[in-house]
């Protein structure tokens, strides 16, 4: 029987460049992903783990999971479930960065160290209260000869890839976020700073969250937004939809930008460290985003919640409000002074549909509502107490 015909036709059908364009971009990512396959029994694997030659990467140390789910897991094993792929890198040193895997591996040690009493079983129920050394020798060897398959990155495979595939693929149920895997992967200056700057009393009050998000680190992901949209963006450049503004290296893949964003700034403000003992690119990023700050506290009576007992701001509202207010502050400094009232364009239908979080990471919708909010503080007719 052949495939079904598709009989409903497509009002925007994309276009041929479009196409072109799609499949050039599939191309180079996929060249930048190489890599070999291998298999290794437990036994083997824990060795390396043991002595420091298999190592697991900072933005994943503190993700361990609960007993009860590492018992799920060797109860697997037990049941001769198959078990996913392990993925690792060689770095420079000849030392395998387990990019994703790292809590099998780190049970399968626990557990054959007798670290671990399983638990909750429901499948081997008469297994619960058992560690490793209570099973038979026999069971015990059948165990550690048990088997991974592993892949092995090429060792051109960048930190950006490596993490990008640890978001994407991880299967562990614990997952970092990207602020998590940012801020382990890539220390720095630059990091050191949007920690500073995402606990300051400034940005706490006007950013009320709630702990969940707080342990998540969204206020860093949020000062780091901030950075990477607003020092990338070009006032004089006329973007693909016609707007005056854009962020010509956004090509909406966010991870990959905010994450070459952050490792090149570390790199910027490293070099100044170096050189002269001080960093005026991080002394200008931390008064300018101290004075947006003031400034958004001026205009706007909720800070960045849409309401004076909001206790979530959403990242597109941020974003919009953030950025835009401080292109505006560049393109005219007497905004600090004069503090526009800009509730009015908050409540309005145009600023609520610009900042809807459905495709918000398109690129046509964030430079809409960055240039929304932007272009409002800075035309005059808009803004009737402006001289």
């Amino acid at each position: 029987m052949g495939l079904p015909m598709v009989t409903e036709s497509r009002r925007n059908l994309p276009s041929s460049a479009q196409i072109d364009a799609a499949e050039k971009q599939i191309r180079e990512y996929s060249r930048t992903v190489k890599f070999t396959v291998t298999e290794y029994s437990f036994e083997f694997m824990v060795e390396k783990l043991k002595a420091g030659r298999y190592y697991v990467p900072n933005y994943q140390r503190k993700l361990v999971w609960p007993l009860a789910q590492q018992s799920k897991f060797i109860e697997s094993v037990f049941m001769g479930l198959p078990i996913p792929f392990v993925f690792f890198w060689q770095d420079d040193a000849g030392k395998m960065e387990i990019v994703d895997g790292s809590q099998r591996l780190r049970t399968i040690r626990d557990f054959m160290e007798d670290n671990i009493v399983l638990r909750k079983l429901e499948a081997l129920p008469t297994v619960n209260g058992l560690r490793y050394t209570d099973l038979p020798r026999s069971r015990r060897l059948m165990f550690s000869e048990k088997s991974l398959r592993v892949i092995i990155l090429d060792n051109s495979t960048d930190a950006i890839t490596r993490t990008e595939m640890f978001a994407r693929i991880n299967t562990g149920g614990t997952i970092a976020n990207d602020a998590e895997i940012r801020r382990g992967s890539l220390p720095g200056p630059f990091m050191d700073l949007v920690i500073d700057l995402a606990e300051s009393p400034e940005f706490v009050a006007l950013t009320p969250i709630k702990q969940h998000s707080i342990d998540k680190r969204e206020r860093e992901e949020l000062v780091t937004r901030f950075f990477a949209y607003l020092n990338s963006f070009d006032p004089e450049k006329i973007a693909s939809d016609g707007g005056n503004g854009d962020i010509p290296n956004y090509k909406e893949s966010p991870r990959r930008f905010y994450f070459s964003f952050v490792k090149r700034t570390n790199e910027m403000i490293e070099a100044e460290l170096n050189q002269d003992g001080n960093s005026a690119t991080a002394d200008a990023m931390r008064e300018e985003f101290l004075r947006t700050l003031h400034f958004v506290q001026s205009v706007s009576p909720n800070g960045f919640t849409r309401s004076q007992t909001g206790n979530q701001v959403p990242r597109v509202r941020f974003e919009s409000i953030a950025v835009g207010s401080a292109l505006a502050l560049r393109a005219d400094s007497r905004l600090l002074e004069k503090a526009p009232n800009i509730n009015p364009l908050l409540e309005s239908d145009e600023f609520k549909h610009a900042t809807k979080s459905d495709a918000a990471n398109v690129k046509r919708r964030l430079l809409g509502r960055i240039r929304l909010v932007r272009d409002w503080l800075t035309e005059n007719d808009r803004s009737p107490e402006l001289p």
